[in-house]
Protein backbone atom coordinates (compact mmCIF):
# COMPACT_ATOMS: atom_id res chain seq x y z
CA UNK A 1 0.00 0.00 0.00
CA UNK A 2 0.68 3.51 -0.64
CA UNK A 3 1.20 4.55 3.23
CA UNK A 4 4.06 2.27 3.83
CA UNK A 5 6.27 4.49 1.75
CA UNK A 6 5.28 7.45 3.30
CA UNK A 7 8.28 9.48 5.44
CA UNK A 8 6.88 10.63 9.01
CA UNK A 9 9.20 13.13 9.91
CA UNK A 10 9.71 14.87 6.73
CA UNK A 11 12.39 17.30 8.17
CA UNK A 12 14.95 15.00 9.20
CA UNK A 13 14.26 12.39 5.78
CA UNK A 14 15.53 15.56 3.66
CA UNK A 15 18.65 16.47 5.86
CA UNK A 16 19.25 13.24 5.65
CA UNK A 17 19.03 12.58 2.08
CA UNK A 18 20.90 15.69 1.54
CA UNK A 19 23.84 14.59 3.74
CA UNK A 20 24.34 11.46 1.16
CA UNK A 21 27.58 11.48 -0.68
CA UNK A 22 26.58 12.42 -4.37
CA UNK A 23 23.05 13.79 -3.22
CA UNK A 24 23.23 17.53 -4.58
CA UNK A 25 19.74 18.39 -3.86
CA UNK A 26 16.53 16.98 -2.70
CA UNK A 27 12.72 17.58 -1.79
CA UNK A 28 9.56 15.11 -1.29
CA UNK A 29 6.15 15.66 -2.22
CA UNK A 30 3.97 13.95 -0.57
CA UNK A 31 -0.24 13.06 -1.46
CA UNK A 32 -2.95 11.25 -0.95
CA UNK A 33 -1.81 9.15 -4.65
CA UNK A 34 1.98 9.67 -4.56
CA UNK A 35 5.12 9.69 -2.66
CA UNK A 36 7.76 11.30 -4.81
CA UNK A 37 11.17 12.23 -4.28
CA UNK A 38 13.24 14.52 -6.33
CA UNK A 39 16.95 14.71 -6.85
CA UNK A 40 19.91 16.45 -8.42
CA UNK A 41 22.47 13.80 -8.10
CA UNK A 42 26.61 14.40 -9.20
CA UNK A 43 26.44 10.30 -9.94
CA UNK A 44 23.31 7.72 -10.44
CA UNK A 45 24.44 4.90 -8.37
CA UNK A 46 23.50 7.61 -5.11
CA UNK A 47 19.54 6.64 -6.44
CA UNK A 48 20.71 2.59 -4.91
CA UNK A 49 21.43 4.12 -1.72
CA UNK A 50 18.34 7.10 -1.31
CA UNK A 51 15.85 3.67 -1.77
CA UNK A 52 18.19 1.71 0.39
CA UNK A 53 17.68 4.16 3.40
CA UNK A 54 13.93 5.33 2.40
CA UNK A 55 12.84 1.24 2.84
CA UNK A 56 14.78 1.27 6.05
CA UNK A 57 12.98 4.91 7.47
CA UNK A 58 9.18 3.71 6.27
CA UNK A 59 9.87 0.00 7.01
CA UNK A 60 8.44 -1.14 3.09
CA UNK A 61 10.77 -3.81 2.28
CA UNK A 62 9.60 -4.27 -0.92
CA UNK A 63 10.07 -0.92 -1.60
CA UNK A 64 13.02 -1.62 -4.38
CA UNK A 65 10.21 -3.68 -6.46
CA UNK A 66 7.34 -1.16 -6.74
CA UNK A 67 9.01 2.68 -7.10
CA UNK A 68 9.57 4.24 -10.42
CA UNK A 69 12.33 5.91 -11.66
CA UNK A 70 12.29 9.04 -14.16
CA UNK A 71 15.39 11.11 -15.27
CA UNK A 72 16.42 14.68 -17.14
CA UNK A 73 13.31 16.69 -18.53
CA UNK A 74 10.66 14.58 -17.88
CA UNK A 75 11.07 15.12 -14.10
CA UNK A 76 10.57 18.62 -14.88
CA UNK A 77 7.48 18.06 -17.52
CA UNK A 78 6.13 15.53 -14.73
CA UNK A 79 6.13 18.09 -11.96
CA UNK A 80 4.87 20.45 -14.36
CA UNK A 81 2.05 18.69 -15.16
CA UNK A 82 1.08 17.32 -11.35
CA UNK A 83 1.26 21.52 -10.05
CA UNK A 84 -1.28 21.89 -13.29
CA UNK A 85 -3.23 19.27 -11.83
CA UNK A 86 -3.47 16.90 -14.47
CA UNK A 87 -1.47 13.91 -12.72
CA UNK A 88 -3.87 14.14 -10.04
CA UNK A 89 -6.66 10.93 -9.55
CA UNK A 90 -9.38 14.06 -10.25
CA UNK A 91 -7.94 15.93 -13.04
CA UNK A 92 -8.10 19.95 -11.42
CA UNK A 93 -7.89 19.27 -8.19
CA UNK A 94 -6.93 22.48 -6.15
CA UNK A 95 -5.00 20.78 -3.51
CA UNK A 96 -2.12 19.58 -5.37
CA UNK A 97 -0.78 23.00 -6.11
CA UNK A 98 -1.00 23.60 -2.61
CA UNK A 99 1.12 20.44 -2.13
CA UNK A 100 3.94 21.27 -4.83
CA UNK A 101 4.69 24.39 -2.83
CA UNK A 102 4.39 22.64 0.83
CA UNK A 103 7.29 20.36 -0.86
CA UNK A 104 9.39 23.41 -2.32
CA UNK A 105 8.90 25.42 1.47
CA UNK A 106 9.70 22.79 3.59
CA UNK A 107 12.96 21.66 1.17
CA UNK A 108 13.53 25.28 1.37
CA UNK A 109 13.36 25.64 4.90
CA UNK A 110 15.82 23.18 5.97
CA UNK A 111 18.26 24.06 2.93
CA UNK A 112 18.09 20.52 1.32
CA UNK A 113 17.31 22.23 -2.34
CA UNK A 114 19.86 22.45 -5.03
CA UNK A 115 19.94 25.31 -7.25
CA UNK A 116 18.05 23.22 -10.43
CA UNK A 117 15.53 21.49 -7.69
CA UNK A 118 15.01 25.41 -6.42
CA UNK A 119 14.06 26.53 -10.06
CA UNK A 120 12.11 23.74 -11.61
CA UNK A 121 9.84 23.86 -8.16
CA UNK A 122 9.59 27.48 -8.68
CA UNK A 123 8.40 27.37 -12.44
CA UNK A 124 6.68 24.20 -11.60
CA UNK A 125 4.34 26.74 -8.99
CA UNK A 126 4.01 29.56 -11.54
CA UNK A 127 2.99 26.77 -14.63
CA UNK A 128 0.42 25.86 -11.93
CA UNK A 129 -1.01 29.19 -11.31
CA UNK A 130 -1.18 30.10 -15.01
CA UNK A 131 -3.36 27.13 -15.88
CA UNK A 132 -5.64 27.83 -13.17
CA UNK A 133 -5.53 31.60 -14.32
CA UNK A 134 -6.00 31.01 -17.64
CA UNK A 135 -8.16 27.95 -18.68
CA UNK A 136 -11.41 26.42 -17.16
CA UNK A 137 -9.60 23.44 -15.47
CA UNK A 138 -10.73 25.30 -12.00
CA UNK A 139 -14.00 26.40 -13.07
CA UNK A 140 -15.91 23.37 -11.06
CA UNK A 141 -13.74 23.07 -8.00
CA UNK A 142 -13.11 19.44 -7.78
CA UNK A 143 -11.02 17.39 -5.17
CA UNK A 144 -10.72 14.19 -3.15
CA UNK A 145 -13.16 15.27 -0.67
CA UNK A 146 -15.68 16.56 -2.91
CA UNK A 147 -15.59 12.67 -4.65
CA UNK A 148 -16.26 11.50 -1.22
CA UNK A 149 -19.05 13.19 -0.36
CA UNK A 150 -20.46 11.88 -4.17
CA UNK A 151 -19.43 8.08 -2.91
CA UNK A 152 -21.43 8.50 0.24
CA UNK A 153 -24.05 10.17 -1.61
CA UNK A 154 -24.53 7.01 -3.91
CA UNK A 155 -24.13 4.83 -1.34
CA UNK A 156 -26.51 5.99 0.89
CA UNK A 157 -28.96 7.47 -1.76
CA UNK A 158 -30.42 10.18 0.66
CA UNK A 159 -28.16 12.70 3.63
CA UNK A 160 -31.19 13.55 5.29
CA UNK A 161 -31.57 12.93 8.87
CA UNK A 162 -27.96 11.59 8.61
CA UNK A 163 -25.46 12.78 11.18
CA UNK A 164 -22.46 13.54 10.03
CA UNK A 165 -19.29 13.75 12.11
CA UNK A 166 -15.72 15.16 10.72
CA UNK A 167 -12.73 14.39 12.29
CA UNK A 168 -10.19 17.43 11.32
CA UNK A 169 -10.97 20.87 10.40
CA UNK A 170 -8.14 21.47 8.35
CA UNK A 171 -8.54 22.25 5.02
CA UNK A 172 -9.81 18.81 3.41
CA UNK A 173 -12.37 18.89 6.73
CA UNK A 174 -13.04 22.42 5.42
CA UNK A 175 -13.61 20.88 1.65
CA UNK A 176 -15.87 18.45 3.40
CA UNK A 177 -18.34 20.64 4.80
CA UNK A 178 -18.24 22.41 1.61
CA UNK A 179 -19.20 19.77 -0.40
CA UNK A 180 -22.26 18.64 1.95
CA UNK A 181 -23.29 22.53 2.01
CA UNK A 182 -23.60 22.28 -1.96
CA UNK A 183 -25.77 19.35 -1.76
CA UNK A 184 -28.39 22.12 0.42
CA UNK A 185 -29.25 19.13 2.82
CA UNK A 186 -31.83 20.61 5.12
CA UNK A 187 -31.98 17.87 7.89
CA UNK A 188 -28.32 17.13 8.03
CA UNK A 189 -26.60 16.96 11.57
CA UNK A 190 -23.13 18.09 11.70
CA UNK A 191 -20.42 17.49 14.19
CA UNK A 192 -16.89 18.71 14.23
CA UNK A 193 -14.16 16.88 15.96
CA UNK A 194 -10.75 18.55 16.05
CA UNK A 195 -7.62 18.58 18.56
CA UNK A 196 -7.51 21.70 18.55
CA UNK A 197 -11.00 23.33 19.56
CA UNK A 198 -11.08 26.47 18.31
CA UNK A 199 -10.59 25.69 14.87
CA UNK A 200 -13.86 22.85 15.51
CA UNK A 201 -15.85 26.21 16.81
CA UNK A 202 -14.47 28.40 13.61
CA UNK A 203 -15.43 25.23 10.73
CA UNK A 204 -18.73 24.81 13.06
CA UNK A 205 -20.33 28.63 12.79
CA UNK A 206 -19.64 28.26 8.74
CA UNK A 207 -22.36 26.07 8.79
CA UNK A 208 -24.49 25.90 11.73
CA UNK A 209 -22.90 22.38 12.70
CA UNK A 210 -21.73 21.52 16.49
CA UNK A 211 -17.95 21.81 17.84
CA UNK A 212 -16.14 18.76 19.51
CA UNK A 213 -12.91 18.12 21.02
CA UNK A 214 -11.49 14.78 19.79
CA UNK A 215 -11.49 13.29 23.56
CA UNK A 216 -15.38 13.53 23.15
CA UNK A 217 -15.62 11.73 20.06
CA UNK A 218 -16.77 8.18 21.87
CA UNK A 219 -20.06 9.44 22.61
CA UNK A 220 -20.81 10.61 19.26
CA UNK A 221 -19.55 7.47 17.22
CA UNK A 222 -22.72 5.48 18.94
CA UNK A 223 -24.88 7.78 17.04
CA UNK A 224 -23.24 8.87 13.76
CA UNK A 225 -24.19 7.59 10.63
CA UNK A 226 -21.00 8.68 8.55
CA UNK A 227 -17.64 9.14 9.82
CA UNK A 228 -14.94 11.32 7.37
CA UNK A 229 -11.37 11.32 8.68
CA UNK A 230 -9.39 14.26 7.68
CA UNK A 231 -6.73 14.38 10.18
CA UNK A 232 -2.87 14.00 9.60
CA UNK A 233 -1.36 11.86 12.80
CA UNK A 234 0.71 9.74 12.61
CA UNK A 235 -1.03 6.94 14.10
CA UNK A 236 -4.56 5.76 14.38
CA UNK A 237 -7.25 7.89 15.86
CA UNK A 238 -9.79 5.21 14.87
CA UNK A 239 -8.72 1.80 16.22
CA UNK A 240 -11.04 -1.11 16.35
CA UNK A 241 -11.02 -1.26 19.86
CA UNK A 242 -12.13 2.37 20.29
CA UNK A 243 -15.26 1.73 17.57
CA UNK A 244 -15.85 -1.95 18.71
CA UNK A 245 -17.35 -0.87 22.13
CA UNK A 246 -19.98 2.07 20.37
CA UNK A 247 -20.70 -0.95 17.45
CA UNK A 248 -22.00 -2.73 20.37
CA UNK A 249 -24.51 0.04 21.39
CA UNK A 250 -25.69 0.73 17.69
CA UNK A 251 -28.62 -0.60 15.99
CA UNK A 252 -28.17 0.93 12.55
CA UNK A 253 -24.78 1.13 9.61
CA UNK A 254 -21.95 3.18 10.18
CA UNK A 255 -19.94 4.35 7.14
CA UNK A 256 -16.36 5.77 7.53
CA UNK A 257 -14.49 7.26 5.08
CA UNK A 258 -10.61 7.74 5.67
CA UNK A 259 -9.62 10.74 3.61
CA UNK A 260 -5.98 10.80 5.93
CA UNK A 261 -2.53 10.86 4.79
CA UNK A 262 -1.13 8.85 6.14
CA UNK A 263 -4.66 6.49 7.21
CA UNK A 264 -5.99 7.48 10.80
CA UNK A 265 -8.42 4.56 10.61
CA UNK A 266 -7.18 1.06 11.43
CA UNK A 267 -7.93 -1.32 8.51
CA UNK A 268 -9.55 -3.81 10.85
CA UNK A 269 -11.96 -1.62 11.43
CA UNK A 270 -13.62 -2.82 8.71
CA UNK A 271 -14.17 -6.64 9.70
CA UNK A 272 -16.45 -5.32 12.80
CA UNK A 273 -20.27 -5.91 11.76
CA UNK A 274 -22.25 -2.97 10.23
CA UNK A 275 -19.29 -1.13 9.29
CA UNK A 276 -18.28 0.07 5.97
CA UNK A 277 -14.92 1.65 5.51
CA UNK A 278 -13.71 3.54 2.62
CA UNK A 279 -10.15 3.99 1.85
CA UNK A 280 -8.75 6.99 -0.70
CA UNK A 281 -7.69 3.64 -2.89
CA UNK A 282 -11.62 3.00 -2.50
CA UNK A 283 -12.53 6.36 -4.02
CA UNK A 284 -11.37 5.56 -7.47
CA UNK A 285 -14.03 3.72 -8.68
CA UNK A 286 -16.11 6.56 -7.63
CA UNK A 287 -14.75 9.00 -9.79
CA UNK A 288 -17.02 10.33 -12.24
CA UNK A 289 -14.98 10.20 -15.33
CA UNK A 290 -17.44 12.61 -17.28
CA UNK A 291 -15.96 15.73 -15.16
CA UNK A 292 -13.20 15.79 -17.73
CA UNK A 293 -15.75 15.96 -20.00
CA UNK A 294 -16.45 19.44 -18.90
CA UNK A 295 -13.05 20.48 -19.62
CA UNK A 296 -12.51 22.02 -22.58
CA UNK A 297 -9.13 23.31 -22.78
CA UNK A 298 -7.04 19.92 -22.00
CA UNK A 299 -5.06 20.55 -25.62
CA UNK A 300 -4.46 24.18 -24.40
CA UNK A 301 -3.33 23.00 -21.12
CA UNK A 302 -0.93 20.62 -22.30
CA UNK A 303 0.49 23.49 -24.36
CA UNK A 304 0.80 26.04 -21.86
CA UNK A 305 2.92 22.87 -20.39
CA UNK A 306 4.90 22.16 -22.98
CA UNK A 307 6.04 25.87 -23.95
CA UNK A 308 6.85 26.41 -20.47
CA UNK A 309 9.00 23.00 -20.58
CA UNK A 310 10.91 24.85 -23.90
CA UNK A 311 11.30 27.98 -22.40
CA UNK A 312 12.78 26.44 -19.09
CA UNK A 313 15.43 24.18 -21.51
CA UNK A 314 16.63 27.36 -22.73
CA UNK A 315 16.64 29.20 -19.29
CA UNK A 316 19.27 25.79 -18.43
CA UNK A 317 21.52 26.36 -21.33
CA UNK A 318 22.27 29.62 -20.11
CA UNK A 319 22.55 28.72 -16.56
CA UNK A 320 25.96 27.26 -16.61
CA UNK A 321 27.28 30.51 -18.45
CA UNK A 322 25.71 32.83 -15.59
CA UNK A 323 27.35 30.87 -13.17
CA UNK A 324 30.44 31.12 -14.94
CA UNK A 325 30.16 34.84 -14.97
CA UNK A 326 29.86 35.32 -11.38
CA UNK A 327 32.50 32.94 -10.88
CA UNK A 328 34.44 35.63 -13.03
CA UNK A 329 33.08 38.75 -11.33
CA UNK A 330 33.51 36.88 -7.77
CA UNK A 331 37.20 36.50 -8.21
CA UNK A 332 37.94 39.56 -10.16
CA UNK A 333 36.46 41.63 -7.27
CA UNK A 334 38.49 39.59 -4.78
CA UNK A 335 41.81 40.38 -6.48
CA UNK A 336 40.66 44.04 -6.58
CA UNK A 337 40.36 43.92 -3.08
CA UNK A 338 43.52 42.54 -2.55
CA UNK A 339 45.41 44.77 -4.71
CA UNK A 340 43.51 47.97 -3.38
CA UNK A 341 44.35 46.95 0.49
CA UNK A 342 48.05 46.30 -0.66
CA UNK A 343 48.28 49.58 -2.23
CA UNK A 344 46.84 51.43 0.37
CA UNK A 345 49.23 49.62 2.81
CA UNK A 346 52.38 50.24 0.76
CA UNK A 347 51.00 54.21 1.06
CA UNK A 348 50.59 54.33 4.51
CA UNK A 349 53.38 56.76 4.91
CA UNK A 350 51.04 58.92 3.01
CA UNK A 351 48.18 60.72 4.78
CA UNK A 352 45.11 60.15 2.61
CA UNK A 353 42.17 61.54 3.00
CA UNK A 354 38.89 59.92 3.03
CA UNK A 355 38.38 61.37 -0.23
CA UNK A 356 41.51 60.48 -1.80
CA UNK A 357 41.16 56.77 -0.61
CA UNK A 358 37.25 56.81 -2.41
CA UNK A 359 38.55 57.93 -5.64
CA UNK A 360 41.27 54.98 -5.49
CA UNK A 361 38.16 52.44 -4.77
CA UNK A 362 36.37 54.06 -7.75
CA UNK A 363 39.26 53.95 -10.48
CA UNK A 364 40.08 50.05 -9.32
CA UNK A 365 36.50 49.36 -10.00
CA UNK A 366 36.37 51.12 -12.76
CA UNK A 367 39.21 49.53 -14.50
CA UNK A 368 37.42 45.68 -13.47
CA UNK A 369 34.40 46.77 -15.33
CA UNK A 370 35.91 48.71 -18.32
CA UNK A 371 38.59 45.47 -18.99
CA UNK A 372 35.76 42.55 -18.56
CA UNK A 373 32.15 44.15 -19.20
CA UNK A 374 33.01 43.92 -23.27
CA UNK A 375 34.42 40.36 -22.75
CA UNK A 376 31.23 39.42 -20.95
CA UNK A 377 28.61 40.67 -22.83
CA UNK A 378 30.57 38.60 -25.60
CA UNK A 379 30.81 35.43 -23.86
CA UNK A 380 26.37 35.94 -23.42
CA UNK A 381 26.14 36.51 -27.13
CA UNK A 382 28.34 33.22 -28.10
CA UNK A 383 27.94 31.22 -25.53
CA UNK A 384 26.79 28.50 -27.78
CA UNK A 385 29.99 28.34 -29.13
CA UNK A 386 31.73 27.86 -26.33
CA UNK A 387 33.23 24.71 -24.71
CA UNK A 388 31.61 24.94 -21.20
CA UNK A 389 34.45 22.34 -19.72
CA UNK A 390 37.29 23.62 -21.49
CA UNK A 391 36.63 27.74 -20.24
CA UNK A 392 35.45 26.25 -16.74
CA UNK A 393 39.01 24.19 -16.57
CA UNK A 394 40.70 27.27 -17.46
CA UNK A 395 39.12 29.58 -15.51
CA UNK A 396 39.94 27.18 -11.98
CA UNK A 397 43.65 26.80 -13.45
CA UNK A 398 44.16 30.72 -13.81
CA UNK A 399 42.43 31.45 -10.29
CA UNK A 400 44.42 28.90 -8.94
CA UNK A 401 47.78 30.05 -9.98
CA UNK A 402 46.99 33.25 -9.35
CA UNK A 403 46.37 32.96 -6.24
CA UNK A 404 49.69 30.94 -5.79
CA UNK A 405 51.64 33.68 -7.44
CA UNK A 406 50.33 35.96 -5.06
Amino acid sequence: MLEKAFFRDLESTLKLFKDISGVEGVAILQTCNRVEIFLELRDEKVIEDVVSIWGDLTGDVNLKKSFVTIKGIEVVRHLFRLASGLESMVIGEQEVLRQVKQAYYKALAVNSLSLLLKMIFEEAIKIGKRVRSETEISRKRLSLAHVAVEAVEEILRNLNDKVILIIGAGETGELVNSALMEKNYRKLTLLFANRTYEKAIHLANMSGAIALRLDQIENYLKIADIIFVTTSAPHYIITRERIADAVKERDKPLLIIDLSVPRNVDPEVSKLQNIKLITLDDLKEYIDYSIYDRIRELEKIETLIEDHVERFLERLETIWIEELISKIYCYAERVRVEEFSEALSMMRTIKLDEKSIEIIDDMSRAIIKRILNPLIENLRKNYKNVNKDELDKILKVYTYTKTNID
